[in-house]
């Protein structure tokens, strides 16, 4: 029996790695639980960008930069939720 066997890639036509097939889920979104703001209950939200500073020392460039982030901020009220930022940036 082949070592490894089970553990290769999924190659498709011209060599190119492909993912293999997932399970599709069936969802009745008319089922499911509305997401709504904790701070005025809107269920309205927009992506906009927030932005880190990233030292010259930790750039890959050796210049200084900034890091787009997206978040999601509340239509009605402008609040960002806590369950829409990273959680690398809660601290």
């Amino acid at each position: 029996m082949a070592k490894g066997k089970g553990k290769g890639k999924v190659i498709g036509m011209g060599g190119t790695q492909q993912q293999p097939p997932t399970a599709q889920l069936k969802l009745d979104p008319t089922k499911l639980e509305t997401v709504k703001c904790d701070n005025c209950d809107g269920i309205f939200f927009q992506e906009v960008q927030m932005f880190k500073e990233v030292p010259a020392v930790q750039s890959p460039t050796g210049q200084k930069s900034m890091l787009p982030i997206p978040v999601l901020r509340c239509t009605e009220c402008g609040s960002v939720p806590e369950r829409f930022l990273p959680k690398e940036l809660l601290g």
